[in-house]
């Protein structure tokens, strides 16, 4: 089969580059089986807004919804949000919310836990490390039970582009980071089982999960940081998928016989940034760099 054949039904993962096996099972039945998926590093928690980490964002994909999200075109679509939100006004969006949804802990998903949610993010008492995107974020309006308003500071246009994790208010109101970095809620596809630091992450599948039980019944993510070994695990079936995947090794993978190799566009960028001016600890200016990158031409050779 190819991997159009075998959809990896609701296993969220952003990647690069991903290999993964051939998954058996029937599309209706019981949750089944397990996946084993190896990144390059345990993530530093499991707050879904409180780190700016890939490995992170990879595990709370499948814990946690967002109101919208990309779809594989890259395009925004409607998630926990039944709809795309409405400008009503230059600095309001309204999001309406889908009736019915549940956390993984019995809390209802509505506009108290979106209010909740949001307002978390950007408190500067909580120093969201997930926070600096949001910044325009002033507060959220409850207008009735599936819908807020949202108002920032001033007109925000990509708004509809951020894809903030919708937590449980009850469960996470009186924890503190740390607590609820180690035991995650949400509302995802998958609820945490258990995280042994730096050896592996388990997931469960939600059999309510609003979009339906999944199809694989567990989900682990071990960390594996060195490129060779990763790769090495993946071709002797240790593991079923591999992330970050050198282009140097990305031949091997599409040659061999049972492996798939997949890539997929991202929205990320990734930019070369130049030394030329020094700051002091309080970043005021000191002056600028007396090294190579001080020359222009230098500046110019590197962007060429």
């Amino acid at each position: 089969g190819t991997p159009e054949d075998m959809p990896m039904n609701w296993i969220r993962i952003l990647i690069a580059a991903a290999v993964m096996l051939a998954l058996p099972g029937a599309v209706t039945a019981a949750p089944q089986g397990k996946v084993v998926i190896a990144q390059g590093v345990d993530p530093t928690t499991l707050d879904p807004m409180n780190h700016q980490e890939t490995p992170a964002a990879n595990v709370c994909r499948n814990i946690f919804d967002t109101l919208l999200e990309r779809d594989q075109d890259l395009k925004m679509q409607p998630a926990l949000a039944r709809e795309m939100p409405k400008l009503v006004a230059p600095t309001v969006w309204e999001f309406k919310l889908r009736p019915g949804i549940k956390f993984q802990n019995g809390e209802p998903v509505d506009a108290e836990a979106v209010k909740f949610s949001l307002e978390r993010l950007v408190d500067p008492k909580n120093k969201m490390k997930g926070a600096p995107p949001f910044a325009p974020l002033s507060h959220v309006e409850i207008v009735d039970a599936l819908t807020v308003r949202v108002h920032t500071k001033a007109p925000w246009p990509i708004l509809d582009t951020l894809q903030p994790s919708i937590v449980p208010p009850k469960y996470y109101r009186d924890k503190d980071t740390a607590a609820v970095s180690r035991a995650p809620v949400g509302s995802g596809p998958y609820r945490f089982v258990r995280w042994v630091k730096d050896d592996r992450i388990e997931l469960e599948a939600n059999e309510q999960y609003w979009r339906g039980a999944p199809r694989v019944k567990t989900l682990i993510f071990r960390p594996i940081p060195d490129d060779a070994v990763r790769v090495a695990a993946l071709q002797n079936g240790e593991v079923d998928v591999a992330v970050n995947i050198p282009p140097h090794m990305a031949s091997i993978i599409a040659n061999h016989s049972k492996l798939f190799l997949t890539t997929a566009p991202s929205v990320r960028t990734i930019q070369l940034m130049y030394y030329t001016h020094q700051y002091d600890p309080q970043h005021k200016l000191v002056g600028p760099y007396p090294g190579p990158t001080a020359d222009k031409r230098v500046r110019l050779a590197m962007n060429y």
